[in-house]
Parts: C-alpha cells; structure tokens; sequence
C-alpha cells in the first residue's frame, strides 16, 4: 500500500531535516513510538502499538536511515517489525524530502506499507485513515518541538551575550 503525506514547519528546511534524522527525537512524537538508542550500524530497536478500528497491534522491531542525502534534503526511513506472536509482520519505507515554503519548510513523505497478517485484512481505507491521523499528530508535536528548541537556543545566546563584557 502506498501512502503519501505533506505537512509543514514553520522553520528553516535545514533545521526541519537535521531533527527529522535524529529518530530518538522524533519517535516520542509519533503516536505509540518508541526507539531505544541505535547499534553500532545505526540500526534502531523500537516499538510501536496502532490501533486499528477495534483491534489494537503491537509491533516490534528495527528502524535505520538507509539513505540520506544532506543537500537535497532528502531521506529513506525504513523499519519492520513483529506483533507479538509473529502472525501479524509489517514493512515500511519511506521517502521524506524537506523543501522550503515562505519562511518555513514542507515535508513531503511517500510510504509504501506492507502488512501481513489481521491487521491486512482492516482495508487501505482504515489503515490510510489512522495512518494520516499519526503524521498529523507528529508533525503538530515536530513543530512544538523545533518551536521550542530554536527558542532555547536563542534564550542561550541571548544569555550568552550579557554575560561577556562590553
């Protein structure tokens, strides 16, 4: 199944993919994310639960960055994982690439999903559904984030800056 999504940042593309590599980061934002720090291959151990009309499933497995490309901005995230049991398998690959909109950023993501097992048989139109919801949410928590940090950073420098003398 394919699936594409866009949403944008109200900050520069630079800033908006250097956090959008930094999976530890972003994985709280996702909804029932979770990554824990990567192995020596950048591979990283995760979970995540979706509910899907009324049943709920519960993945784990890995996630890396297979490609990246830092001037055009662009990235592959791929990922698969288990439900507990093993029946029920997924695969995802996505495609991100960052442009710049005004004074912010647009993020652009094709995804091709491969699932097996019940959740399959929940039909593109659920499974589209919950899955725009997700990005939505994490593009909200993303930009609070960026938001917050470009603050911080700015209270630093500012602090920085009285400090020295004059």
């Amino acid at each position: 199944m394919r699936l594409t999504d866009e949403f944008t940042i109200p900050l520069a593309p630079h800033r908006v993919f250097e956090l959008l590599l930094d999976l530890e980061n972003v994985a709280p934002c996702v909804p029932g994310g979770e990554v824990d720090p990567p192995d020596s291959a950048g591979v990283y151990p995760g979970r995540v639960t979706v509910k899907l009309g009324p049943m709920r499933f519960s993945y784990e497995g890995t996630l890396r960055i297979s490609e990246r490309d830092m001037q055009a901005r662009t990235a592959v995230i791929e990922g698969a994982g288990l439900a507990s049991g093993g029946a029920e398998r997924a695969h995802v690959r996505s495609v991100m690439e960052v442009l710049p909109e005004g004074a912010g950023s647009r993020v652009r993501m094709s995804t091709d999903l491969e699932i097996r097992g019940r959740a399959a048989q929940m039909g593109a139109g659920i499974i589209g559904s919950v899955s725009r919801h997700m990005v939505k949410q994490a593009a909200e928590c993303l930009a609070a984030r960026l938001a917050a940090a470009d603050e911080s950073a700015a209270d630093d420098t500012a602090e920085q800056r009285a400090r020295e003398p004059g």
